[in-house]
């Protein structure tokens, strides 16, 4: 993790001169601008839970079933 967080953190200092990117979610022309920030360290989140957070459901802890 370490190592992909300074891989990306630099090359979007690199190329942006700054760690937060302005971004379009609905294309260049639209208004809505969403502000992603690539500052070390990036927030660790724990793969399952953070899934069952977003989809609002338990995972079973056995995936094979």
């Amino acid at each position: 993790m370490k190592i992909t967080e300074d891989l990306i953190s630099s090359v979007v200092l690199k190329v942006n001169g700054s760690y937060k990117v302005k971004h379009h979610p609905n294309g260049p022309e639209t208004e809505e601008v969403v502000e992603i920030d690539f500052t070390p360290p990036f927030r660790r989140v724990h793969m399952i839970h953070g899934l069952e957070e977003k989809i609002n459901e338990k995972i079973p802890s056995d995936l094979n079933t």
